[in-house]
């Protein structure tokens, strides 16, 4: 991802001040040469760091790196921290939650529907399940009144009526695909979002720096995209 995001970032006509990697990470002392924003894409466990090193350094931060969120509550705990944060900086997959919100409170309303999550990535992927699908997970709970809990593991038995199942597949190269299946006696109703690469998760993350550039607090990809929908 950093490698799209430099080119996507090139190709919108930015400059590219600093790269830090594992081997040049970075710290409250690095030169940024002039960046105006940082752009994030690295290990979960690196997260706060860097976001700490950022506020330090008086930077606003988009943080693309999935798998840290159970800490998200600790960022009202870095002084002058400036970000926006999302699992999945794609505006295509936002659309699509959106779909999801509004397909689930269609079919959880009728109660005779079930439905499930499944998402494929790249063998490379370091979380499993996605961001993503946790987020679309969070989503379905929401309005779906008769799913009231999560299995992200492989069933061993029954799985009980109120557990929403979400599954996953590493396989190969695949750049990304979640689906959303509800199922009735008489019908399958399927919903799906297949990336056709990386290209769209980089161009949402530069649209995000863009964006909150100039800007102060700690923001969401709904604070983004209504910025973004609005003009602003």
């Amino acid at each position: 991802m950093g490698k799209q995001v430099e080119q996507m970032a090139r190709s919108m006509n930015h400059e590219i001040s600093a790269i830090f990697d594992i081997d040049n990470p970075l710290n409250s002392n690095s030169d940024l040469n002039g960046a105006e924003v940082l752009i994030d894409f690295s290990l979960q466990q690196a997260v706060l760091d860097n976001l700490r090193a950022a506020a330090a350094l008086k930077v606003p931060v988009v943080e693309g790196t999935t798998g840290w969120f159970d800490q998200v509550d600790r960022l009202i705990e870095i002084p002058d921290l400036t970000v926006v944060y999302s699992p999945n900086f794609s505006i295509g997959v936002y659309q699509f939650t959106r779909l999801a919100e509004y397909a689930a409170r269609l079919f959880g309303s009728l109660g005779n529907y079930d439905c499930y999550i499944h998402e494929w990535h790249h063998t490379g992927k370091a979380d499993s399940p996605s961001g993503t699908a946790k987020k679309l997970a969070t989503v379905l709970l929401t309005n779906i009144p008769a799913k009231k809990r999560v299995l992200y593991t492989a069933s061993e038995g029954k799985i009980p009526a109120d557990t929403l199942h979400v599954t996953s597949t590493r396989v190969g190269r695949v750049p990304g695909t979640h689906e959303i299946g509800f199922d009735s006696d008489a019908d399958f109703v399927l919903l799906r979002h297949q990336a056709h690469g990386r290209e769209g998760f980089a161009y949402g993350a530069v649209k995000a720096a863009e964006w909150i550039r100039g800007k102060n607090g700690i923001f969401t990809m709904d604070d983004f995209m209504n910025g973004l929908m609005k003009g602003e």
